[in-house]
């Protein structure tokens, strides 16, 4: 009988597109980098009496080389070779720099060194960071991602918040497949495989952050199901602490953003990832919880 659990069905998943990736390179990207050798010599042997046809060739330059960039990025998503050769904090960079460059976000990284994170780990970290973050550019209209990545004694964890649109996280977040978000599926999926859980902070007009634990040892027979995990409380930054602060005196944005000299959209920013470490859905519940536990 087929094993029908999601480690089967995550492996079977890596090697087919694995496969794709490879079948695209064959079949797009050799021809793609012969079309841009050919055109690039077109334009080095024109005369200079085809002056009008140089704009055009340059243009089929252009597009077979933009083809070949996006082609190289599917590959890359597909079967992230920098993940194998290199690790994972090598790869997470490479990604975030894709990212940035396909969707023109700004993308900040915190990571820690994380040369020894095992394979299985390292790909389920790898999948969740590249979800999100291809979310929050494709979907969420976000100017900047935070991706923070931090090692713990008995695995990682891991938060990437954006500064986009924001949406109703539906709860549970099993209920995710029933209204068609599979990609946030699969994440959720691949934490309570790897033995950790995902939690999903967002609000509208402010963004989202998503929050994974994952566990170097593989969930048990009699292990605590994800859902009943203690909620993941991270701790604040200095800037976001000063956010806090001016949000529980009962400042608004501008007068917490003239107080400390950045923009109305960074406190914005900071203020969306205050909310989600605290796991609170407004800076009223923030503010209450940050004087009851000391954090201002």
């Amino acid at each position: 009988m087929m094993d029908d659990s999601f480690p089967t069905r995550a492996a079977i998943r890596e090697e087919e597109r694995r496969r794709l990736a490879r079948l695209l390179e064959k079949r797009l990207g050799r021809p793609l980098n012969l079309l841009l050798e050919q055109a690039n010599a077109y334009h080095a042997a024109l005369p200079p009496a085809a002056a009008q046809a140089r704009p055009a060739v340059r243009t089929l330059a252009a597009m077979a080389g933009r083809a070949l960039t996006d082609l190289y990025d599917l590959e890359a998503d597909l079967a992230p070779t920098d993940l194998d050769d290199l690790g994972l904090c090598p790869a997470l960079e490479t990604l975030a720099l894709r990212i940035e460059r396909r969707y023109g976000l700004a993308v900040t990284l915190d990571l820690d060194e994380c040369a020894a994170v095992p394979a299985p780990l390292a790909l389920a970290a790898y999948r969740i960071t590249m979800e999100a973050l291809h979310n929050a550019g494709q979907h969420a209209g976000a100017g900047r991602v935070g991706l923070g990545l931090r090692l713990e004694r008995d695995g990682l964890r891991l938060t990437i918040a954006d500064d986009g649109d924001g949406f109703h996280p539906p709860e549970p977040l099993a209920a995710l497949t029933a209204e068609g978000q599979w990609g946030l599926a699969e994440m959720v999926e691949r934490a309570a495989a790897q033995g950790g859980a995902i939690e999903i902070s967002s609000v509208l007009g402010v963004g989202t952050q998503v929050r994974a634990r994952l566990s170097l040892s593989p969930p048990g027979r009699d292990q605590v199901p994800p859902d009943a995990v203690e909620p993941l409380i991270e701790a604040l930054t200095p800037r976001e602490r000063q956010v806090l602060a001016g949000a529980a005196e009962g400042l608004t944005n501008k007068q917490i953003a003239a107080q400390l000299g950045i923009s109305d959209r960074t406190v914005q920013f900071h203020l969306g990832n205050v909310l989600g470490k605290l796991g609170v859905a407004s800076r009223t519940e923030a503010a209450v919880m940050a004087l009851q536990r000391g954090l201002v």
